[in-house]
């Protein structure tokens, strides 16, 4: 089949179910994709938009023979995943494309997945743009997504407090071993945005980020960011008990055949990337409900360690036993998690 030119692709777009059942075409004053620029329904009175915006490059985040539909869905879906950190209800997305060309069946079946989540998650594509990179270039997309939140309640990075716990949803080490071993996994290829948990979180969290670089990174990112925000100097540290993390169940199964060691299966889900659960803080009070949310949702939420004040800030790992961290699994977690650059 023919490649398509960059205006056959768009009418291509406009043809398709790009904005099949999505409300936001439904207001009469919403524009998607065909004119300069979208326009963005009116807000309520105490709502506020969520911004956020992710790439994905050719050789560093996916390989150029991936299958174009998990390759799809993954390019919203880590995008959709900020939202859900940020307790947002999606409202519409853009997409932008460097591409050598534009290969028919590949953009068809890239789309297939891409829009398939957009309609899951109630978030349509509403413009973009398409150019042309060099024959030996890498072809890269980005996606900028729109959220609305309550003015004021949105799940921010810096609201951890002392006293809090800490939770984790889902499961984690599976995708890092899944692009170790060159395993074919849904929790690698096809992650799922907790969108609804986000939502739930709201009023119960004080603080969220969804783990895209590593649980150890993305607890750095939240110690470091409340620290920036206090009024008055503190130290802040994590308690986490290494033993207790919620293995995936790749290297569960792993570590039972003896092919990785507990402290190499634990290293997966400390400093393994492309997670995209959620981490969050809520104080002790919200233990009960938050348990209860869990089963509502059919999803794992496990208490994973605590927050203190403390004279050495940072994360301190140890078992049930308050014991250090072997040092194999020392040494994997000084090596920390995905580097951007």
């Amino acid at each position: 089949m023919a490649n398509l030119g960059e205006f056959e692709f768009i009418a291509q777009l406009l043809q398709g179910p790009a904005a099949e059942g999505q409300p936001f075409y439904r207001h009469p004053l919403a524009l998607g994709i065909g004119d300069d620029a979208a326009l963005i329904p009116p807000l309520g009175p105490q709502e506020q938009l969520a911004v956020a915006s992710d790439m994905l490059i050719e050789g560093r985040h996916y390989l150029a023979d991936c299958d174009p539909r998990s390759l799809g869905h993954k390019v919203l879906a880590v995008n959709l995943s900020d939202l859900a950190a940020m307790g947002a209800r999606p409202l519409a997305f853009t997409l932008s494309a460097g591409l050598r060309e534009i290969r028919r069946p590949w953009i068809e079946s890239f789309l297939d997945g891409m829009l398939s989540l957009a309609r899951e998650s109630q978030c349509p594509l509403v413009g973009g743009d398409t150019t042309a990179v060099g024959a030996q270039a890498s072809e890269v997309f980005s996606v900028t997504v729109l959220g609305v939140v309550r003015v004021g309640t949105a799940l921010r990075r810096d609201g951890l407090q002392p006293g809090d716990d800490l939770w984790v949803s889902g499961h984690l080490g599976d995708a890092a071993f899944a692009l170790n071993q060159g395993i074919d996994d849904s929790k690698l290829n096809a992650p799922q945005p907790r969108l609804v948990l986000g939502l739930g979180l709201v009023g119960l969290a004080s603080a969220a980020i969804d783990i895209s670089d590593g649980l150890q990174s993305e607890l750095m990112h939240l110690l470091n960011a409340a620290q920036r925000r206090a009024a008055q100097p503190q130290c802040l540290q994590a308690n986490v008990n290494w033993q207790e993390l919620p293995l995936g169940p790749l290297i569960r199964q792993a570590a039972l055949a003896g092919r990785l060691t507990p402290s190499q299966a634990a290293g997966l889900a400390i400093t393994g990337g492309d997670e995209y659960e959620l981490l969050f803080a809520a104080a002790p009070r919200e233990r009960a409900r938050i348990e209860a949310l869990g089963p509502q949702l059919g999803l794992a939420l496990t208490r994973i360690g605590s927050v203190e004040f403390s004279d050495t800030p940072g994360v301190r790992w140890r078992d049930a036993a308050e014991a250090q961290p072997p040092e194999s699994l020392q040494d994997m977690i000084t090596r920390g998690g995905f580097r951007h650059f």
